[in-house]
């Protein structure tokens, strides 16, 4: 194996932490998923985020980290939410979500179609191939951002990725052979904006 050369970078006058987040921002594409609340008045918040994760429990969490004011504000005081993958198709949806703010009024210059989750009183969107809809069992803050660990309550995934099964062998088979071309994710990179999952290595 190739052995690489690395070396430091020079600062000049860049904090460390800058370097460090745009560094991470540019080497590590993530999937856009789209976290879906419930508003005061009981209308559907969409927010998008890329910054997800998860633990493999039991219980099963997904951790997202956020500094949306309204989806942190609706999540403080129902502690549901959902996180909705998106694919390539829903680009302008999590584009658009994404760079407006639910405190300037409802989000819905863009239509969507969504239902309410069947464990969690939160939005799930009918365009994603694959949705949790999760409660909070931790929160941290870490500067500006806020981290909040949600326990899975339930898995909907898109029918038409492969077929459903009867037996818990064959839904762990049917997991395993999920086509990633058929989920059709949209990777989000923080120069080159959006890609979508290439060829297996």
């Amino acid at each position: 194996m190739k052995k690489i050369q690395k070396q430091s970078i020079p600062q000049f006058g860049v904090q460390p932490s800058d370097l460090y987040h745009h560094l991470l921002w540019t080497i590590t594409p993530r999937p856009v998923w789209i976290v879906g609340t419930c508003n005061k008045g009981g209308s559907p918040n969409l927010s998008t985020i890329t910054c997800v994760s998860n633990t493999p429990g039991p219980p099963e969490n997904i951790i997202v980290s956020m500094t949306a004011k309204r989806t942190i504000a609706n999540i403080q005081r129902t502690g549901e939410f959902s996180v909705n993958l998106c694919n390539v198709e829903m680009a302008s949806l999590a584009d658009y979500v994404g760079s407006v703010s639910g405190e300037d009024g409802a989000k819905d210059a863009i239509p969507y179609d969504f239902a309410w989750g069947e464990k969690a009183h939160v939005p799930i969107l009918g365009a994603s191939h694959c949705v949790l809809e999760c409660k909070v069992s931790h929160t941290h803050l870490v500067g500006t951002f806020h981290t909040f660990f949600g326990e899975v309550l339930n898995l909907q995934i898109d029918t038409i990725l492969t077929p459903v099964t009867d037996s818990q062998e064959a839904t762990l088979n049917w997991f395993r052979s999920i086509d990633i071309h058929k989920m059709d994710p949209l990777i989000y990179h923080s120069i080159q904006k959006y890609y979508r999952v290439g060829e297996k290595v």
